[in-house]
């Protein structure tokens, strides 16, 4: 059976990436706040339209908030995953360095 190894420094490399993508997510989200500028509501006008193009933005802002919500929360999601896995690595490694230490001993 093949040994799995886990590449630390592959692993920092992808946190890095992921956490440009939140670094990227906490600059846009505050702008959809409501009274923010991609939080405010277009005026629509009058017409007949205007309630069904009314009713479509917010549904598409709300669907886009919950999104970018969920997106954040998958994110960190993967960054504690990633961070307990190369914590769990450096473990085993040193595990596996104690335990050959005491076998060289034995012999």
């Amino acid at each position: 059976m093949a040994a799995r190894e886990i590449d630390t420094e592959a692993i920092q490399e992808y946190k890095a990436l992921i956490q440009e993508q939140l670094d990227h997510l906490d600059e846009i989200i505050p702008r959809l706040k409501k009274g923010q500028v991609l939080g405010r509501l277009p005026a629509f006008g009058q017409l007949d339209a205007s309630a069904t193009a009314r009713t479509n933005y917010e549904t598409f802002h709300s669907t886009t908030w919950d999104n970018l919500q969920n997106l954040r929360v998958a994110l960190s999601g993967m960054m504690a995953t990633l961070q307990d896995s190369a914590d769990l690595s450096e473990e085993s490694d040193d595990a596996a360095v104690t335990e050959l230490n005491s076998y060289e001993g034995e012999l």
